[in-house]
């Protein structure tokens, strides 16, 4: 039925893994490992890509073409423009083979190009002839073995882990076809699932309420993914398809909901990671203070592991939300200021040193969310205060994520909520502004003081003659100006710090400095 198939990347960003240049998400490779296994001849083009050679492809020489995009915490991306249901149905007009859309578009949550509100697409998924609300590989599997539309599950999860092994090894050769190849970074995912399940999770979070509590992949099958993926010439991973990196197969994960880290395994991973690769960049994502908190012990023996295996820059991103207790108690946000203040201290103190890249080893991020249920005016002042006393104790933050709740299908929160938050929009402008005023530049100085040298900047726009724009690889990297004449674009420099913005840096090029 589908001897040839085409995969278009529209790019995805949830809560638990990015999908968006230089990023390459899970979805696409899945959804090849699974077509290689079938002995399906598949092309792989990014929607950018694609922009361009619209109108020169014909599309009917694919029996399918699989669309893959959706976005569940949307951003501002330097160098991508992430696609709608909308254009992907333009696209397809006149297509006369098998329409498939897969990733967070095509669930029942839905998508958001923009936080505060949901963009009503749903329309568009009756273009498609498979809508995959379930898991991309399995959903594929079941197509290509049944060879019918109508005798599959459009909603199937794969039964394990065990289901993924061969697949995500195969899915490493779609990289080479990928339009930055080798400068992307892979995510890679060990777990999903949440054990705030237990209580129904964060009011407004999809992750519980789509895959229920923690199901982890083993070690040996992430580093050999890791492997196949260094093998295909990737150098830059993010372990990041999970809530919380500290919980990786934690103990009693399904009983608790703030679990006991499981140190052994955290270094098992890691160190079979370093084992089969040397990778330019290593980094983690998500990290839940209230576990790093509350196993004080646990976790600092889980941060000298990131220290000792990934690579400097790492990020830990803490899902705070709101530091307003009122707040956290109505949305069971469960995480206290004081976890806050305690994990802050905790990874600055083993992450805090500057590595090879010219940044900390690992720092904390926080991220901060507004439109929630019992939100008031204090809320800003509140949020506002906590930062500044983190500033105030000396501690570094590598990034402060301020962004607006999104209503999703299943969650608690409305678009009663979301018409309450826009009443405070003025409020939430100011604090932005203030955040980044009176926080973000400050703490920039403090993270990368002037005539540091960033290493292996990876020079991505051209603005304007003298005016070059850049940042390294890493889970959140620095957005740096280059002042510098006739540097090629796609090239990496070193980058010595000479002046700030309210969030990006200046620099000037270093040359052999090494």
């Amino acid at each position: 039925m589908i001897e040839k198939a085409l995969i278009i990347d529209g790019y995805t960003d949830e809560p638990a893994g990015l999908g968006v240049p230089p990023y390459l998400g899970t979805y696409p490779r899945y959804a090849y490992g699974i077509l290689s296994l079938h002995k399906v001849r598949t092309n792989y083009i990014t929607i950018d890509e694609f922009r361009k050679i619209r109108g020169k492809i014909d599309l009917n020489k694919y029996d399918a073409v699989i669309c893959i995009c959706g976005f569940h915490t949307p951003g501002k991306y330097l160098n991508a423009e992430p696609a709608t249901l909308r254009e992907f149905a333009s696209i397809l007009y006149k297509y006369d083979g098998i329409k498939i859309l897969g990733g967070p578009a095509a669930t029942k949550y839905g998508s958001s190009q923009i936080g505060g509100r949901i963009e009503d697409e749903t329309k568009y998924k009756k273009f498609f002839d498979v809508v995959i609300e379930g898991d991309i590989d399995a959903v594929l599997n079941d197509l290509l073995t049944e060879k019918s539309i109508e005798k599959i599950d459009t909603k199937r999860y794969r039964s394990s882990y065990e289901e993924l092994k061969d697949i995500a090894i195969r899915g490493a050769k779609l990289v080479k076809q990928h339009p930055k190849y080798p400068n992307i970074i892979v995510e890679v995912e060990t777990y999903r699932g949440c054990s705030r399940v237990l209580s129904g999770g964060c009011s407004f979070c999809t992750e519980p309420r789509r895959f229920g509590s923690p199901k982890f992949r083993n070690e040996e099958d992430i580093v050999k993914e890791i492997h196949a993926l260094w093998n295909e010439g990737i150098k830059y991973f993010r372990i990041g398809r999970q809530p919380c990196i500290f919980s990786y197969k934690a103990v009693d994960s399904e009983k608790e909901e703030v679990p006991t880290p499981n140190v052994k395994a955290i270094e098992k991973l890691f160190k079979g990671i370093r084992n089969v690769s040397d990778p330019k960049v290593l980094h983690v994502d998500n990290a839940n203070p209230a576990v790093i908190a509350r196993h004080e012990e646990e976790s600092k023996e889980v941060a000298k592991i990131l220290v000792k295996y990934c690579t400097s820059g790492n990020v830990a991103a803490f899902g705070v939300e709101s530091f307003d207790e009122k707040v956290i108690k109505v949305n069971n946000l469960l995480t206290t200021p004081e976890d806050v203040l305690k994990a802050v201290e905790i990874i600055n103190k083993i992450g805090g040193h500057r590595g090879e890249s010219g940044l900390p080893y690992l720092l904390p991020g926080i991220n901060l969310l507004f439109g929630l249920k019992g939100e008031r005016k204090e809320t800003f002042q509140i949020n506002f205060e906590y930062l500044k006393k983190i500033y105030d104790m000396g501690f570094m933050l590598r990034r402060i994520n301020i962004r607006q709740v999104v209503p999703f299908f299943g969650t608690e929160i409305t678009i009663k909520d979301i018409k309450k938050a826009e009443k405070r929009k003025k409020l939430f402008l100011w604090f932005k502004e203030k955040v980044r005023e009176e926080i973000d530049n400050r703490m920039l100085k403090r993270v990368a003081p002037k005539g540091v040298i960033l290493r292996d900047v990876l020079v991505e726009v051209k603005e304007k003659d003298g005016l070059y724009f850049g940042r390294q690889f890493g889970s959140y990297p620095l957005l740096i100006g280059i002042l510098e004449k006739n540097l090629e674009v796609g090239t990496f420099v070193d980058v010595k710090v000479v002046d700030y913005g309210r969030r990006s840096i200046t620099g000037v090029v270093v040359k052999n400095n090494k």
